[in-house]
């Protein structure tokens, strides 16, 4: 299948939740990584991301490699997670949540830096993008442990309640049941609005300031707020609101073990509409309506074929509405949406006159609450 790649923001760990709707139809699905040749630890995922990543349909890319300094860094990162207590001190102010507070600038003496500069990193290069990148990885970074120990000690209470409950019980009330995106929104619900602000900074710095062109041209996310940031700063921009281009079915989940036969028998039979989707990202300033009627909402054609092979009973649904944004860099929307502060770096990506496809992947109870 040759579709459009796609990268998934501003999450940095792949979650199966989110992976299994794309995967019908995209390959592969990217996400960012803080540093090159780190890809996350084999018990940090699910069975099927590793699955996932084992038939290549993930790919892990780092916009800005450290080169020489990725050592370095990394033992930083491993010196957080094993001495805390010796950096409570410096780290004691400092939260996902709080970093940045009150639109101040993350400067040379913020916690971060003056963390970076103890541990000899700031000495080698005084410029200020440097170090900017440098916080973005510490911040993606400190996401990840912080996410890695919410799974921890929601997986704990869950043992209690299974033996509370009665584990057996559980087992044959839940063990047929698909999983759903309901679980991977809940999660994401969980993180305060500071924290996915700081990760969106974080993940559109790493992105726009990197020295490497990240192989995608369509952002996908689960945050409504990201989505709608980022329309509102495109209509500044260009001084007009873009409409939705396309509202695309996708299963929620699956059941049993059969997620690979399952995705394979969709394709096959979904070969001329998945054709069709790529024709539409391909060219999207230019949509053909009778692909775009074919494609699009509960009643066409794709929502027919999806129903033969997902049935909605069984597997749950989510939507992926996908926005075209035309005559816009992608590096420049994500840097001035999320990651500029005043008197900050002054960008130095690309001025081009590019053009992108965001995405908002939602689970279809959400969007009925709205």
């Amino acid at each position: 299948m040759n579709t459009d790649t796609v990268c998934i923001f501003p999450d940095t760990m792949p979650e199966a939740e989110i992976l299994f709707p794309l995967v019908q139809v995209f390959e592969p699905i990217v996400y960012l990584r803080p540093v090159e040749n780190d890809p996350p630890a084999g018990e940090d995922l699910s069975s099927l991301c590793r699955e996932m990543i084992d038939q290549e349909l993930i790919r892990f890319s780092c916009p800005a490699p450290l080169t020489e300094n990725r050592d370095r860094f990394l033992q930083l990162v491993h010196d957080l997670q094993q001495r805390r207590d010796d950096y409570a001190g410096q780290l004691g102010h400092l939260s996902l949540a709080g970093l940045g507070r009150g639109g101040k600038t993350e400067s040379k003496t913020s916690i971060i830096s003056t963390l970076l500069k103890q541990t000899g990193i700031q000495s080698e290069q005084d410029e200020q993008q440097i170090m900017v990148l440098w916080q973005a990885r510490v911040v993606l970074k400190l996401a990840e442990i912080f996410d890695r120990e919410q799974r921890e000690l929601q997986a704990g209470l869950e043992r209690i309640s299974d033996r509370e409950n009665g584990l057996l019980h559980e087992l044959r009330e839940e063990g047929n049941q698909p999983f759903s995106l309901t679980r991977s929104l809940e999660n994401a619900a969980g993180r305060t609005d500071g924290q996915l602000r700081q990760r969106l900074k974080a993940w559109s710095r790493l992105f726009a300031l990197g020295t490497e062109q990240i192989p995608a041209s369509t952002f996908i996310t689960t945050s409504r707020d990201a989505i709608d940031l980022l329309l509102e700063q495109y209509g500044l921009e260009q001084e007009t609101l873009p409409r939705a281009l396309l509202e695309l079915q996708l299963p929620g989940g699956h059941t049993g073990d059969t997620a690979t036969e399952q995705r394979a028998a969709f394709q096959e039979d979904g070969a001329g509409l998945i054709k069709n989707l790529q024709e539409l990202l391909q060219h999207p300033g230019n949509v053909n309506k009778q692909i775009h009627t074919a494609l699009n909402g509960l009643h066409s054609e794709w929502a027919d074929l999806l129903e033969h092979h997902y049935p909605a009973r069984e597997n749950s649904r989510c939507t992926l509405t996908l926005y075209f944004l035309p005559a816009i860099d992608p590096g420049r929307l994500f840097l001035q949406t999320f990651g500029h502060d005043e008197d900050d770096i002054r960008q130095k990506t690309k001025d081009a006159a590019g053009a992108l496809v965001i995405g908002l992947l939602q689970e279809q109870a959400e969007i009925s609450n709205r």
